[in-house]
């Protein structure tokens, strides 16, 4: 029985930063497989915390249930926090968001979970059934997030419970772990029996080690794709850009890892995102002519001119109107919305014509006007036109647009000063050419545009 202790032992050692935590809490439900996890942690943390969700679906099974854990905590001398929720429904997942919501505010430095070997065998199989690729043949990893570990994850369910046993500790059984009606009851007590007894007695263990496999395997790749990714991504605003160019040109295989990770970045977590959603956005990206878009759970995916950006939808959903008009104080600054970023305007007396251009940014300058006309700073709207210095016929904005390649995604806070409904200057298209400097100009005003992209 000594094989378990030092298993959990070792699995502490391995993990510096489980070993050195001052506050670990243990997920108990009341089985024994949590049981024995906080028997063990007791052995080895002194500042402990049994952490225990009554979910309230069983009754007074339920009660029953924390109150034993209550019991345990006294036995065991150690800290308690109970947290009583009323699910949404009785799902799997829905149960495991509370439960791991939960854990993320619970103020400890790390928090165990009682899976096994078992609990392994029976993610990999329904992974693998339900449609996944190499990563989702990880299962369950032994950390996630570098705050939730795993010790009993290489351990047998029949181990643990002859170490109660030996032990004399006692647990309660969950009644609704015989409830074949959720569906890693059915695969437990149907679909596993019937493999250990018609091809491999021993399939926990061999669907554990090819998850032990993949997760190692994983764990070198993923090192390695976030490198390559951050040579082709960059932030803007509250979503991220993708360079399509150089991501096409890497191996399919790789591609899809890519954007699995960059869908992960921006969204948080990859629930509810499955290969159907991953094989979409790589079509996407990989579209020649045009511009598109798709969305897929919780993400919008818009792709222009080789670029592709990718947001969150409730970010996309939560944006101001998209029309904005506001005074443009000279000198002084703007915040534009959407943080398409910041105009500044300064009255610049020194900054007069010069035959050469000398070192001057000719489009960010223009001339000044009357002071008593007021201008006025809002965003690009479709019918705006500029007639440009050194032409003589009026180019539309939008066809600047595809001419310069703007993505669509930025045009739609694109600044423009205004004198009533007059277009005076154009962010990177300059002034209109009634605005433009001149040799007989006394006074220049001088525009800094800074924007996400440009950093």
């Amino acid at each position: 029985m000594m094989v378990l202790v030092e298993s959990f032992f070792e699995f502490v050692r391995r993990y510096p930063a489980l070993a050195a935590a001052q506050r670990v809490g243990v997920a108990v439900s009341g089985g024994g497989d949590s049981v024995a996890l906080a028997c063990l942690a007791r052995e080895c943390f002194s500042g402990l915390t049994l952490l225990h969700m009554n979910y309230g679906l069983r009754g007074v099974e339920s009660n029953l249930d924390e109150a034993f854990v209550r019991d345990l905590a006294l036995r065991l001398n150690c800290d308690l926090l109970v947290e009583r929720v009323v699910p949404l429904g009785r799902s799997e997942d829905e149960l495991r968001r509370l439960r791991y919501e939960w854990f993320s505010r619970c103020e400890v430095d790390a928090v165990l979970t009682g899976h096994t070997r078992e609990d392994q065998a029976e993610t990999v199989l329904f992974r693998l059934v339900r449609g996944t690729g190499p990563v989702g043949l990880a299962g369950i990893s032994p950390v996630l997030d570098g705050r939730i570990y795993r010790p009993l994850l290489e351990v047998g369910r029949g181990r643990i419970r002859t170490w109660l046993e030996s032990q004399g500790i006692g647990w309660r059984e969950d009644s609704s772990n015989l409830d074949l009606g959720y569906r890693r009851n059915w695969i437990r007590h149907e679909l596993l029996p019937v493999l250990r007894r018609e091809l491999n007695p021993e399939v926990d263990r061999a669907l554990g080690n090819l998850a032990e496999i993949v997760w190692d395997e994983s764990e070198w790749i993923d090192g390695l794709v976030r490198v390559r990714l951050d040579g082709m991504v960059w932030r803007e605003g509250d979503g991220v850009v993708l360079d399509c160019a150089k991501f096409c040109a890497e191996p399919l295989g790789l591609r899809r890892r890519l954007m699995r990770e960059l869908m992960e970045r921006v969204k948080g977590d990859l629930r509810e995102l499955e290969f159907a959603h991953v094989e979409g956005a790589l079509r996407l990206s990989d579209e020649k002519e045009g511009n598109g878009r798709i969305q897929v759970p919780g993400l919008d995916l818009m792709r222009s001119f080789g670029l592709l950006r990718v947001i969150r939808l409730e970010v996309l959903q939560a944006m101001p109107e998209r029309n904005f008009r506001v005074d443009f104080p000279v000198p002084g600054k703007v915040v534009v919305p959407e943080g398409a970023g910041i105009v500044v305007s300064t009255v610049d007396p020194g900054c007069n014509y010069n035959e050469s251009g000398g070192s001057l940014d000719w489009d960010r300058l223009f001339a000044a006007v009357d002071a008593e006309r007021r201008l006025e700073l809002r965003n690009w709207r479709p019918g705006d036109s500029l007639v440009r210095g050194g032409s003589a016929e009026p180019e539309k904005v939008k066809e600047l647009f595809q001419k310069h390649r703007i993505p669509l995604w930025r045009r739609r806070a694109w600044p423009i000063v205004v004198l009533g409904d007059l277009p005076v200057w154009v962010a990177e298209f300059g002034p209109t050419a009634d605005f433009a400097v001149r040799p007989d100009t006394r006074t220049v005003l001088r525009i800094e545009w800074t924007q996400g992209w440009r950093s």
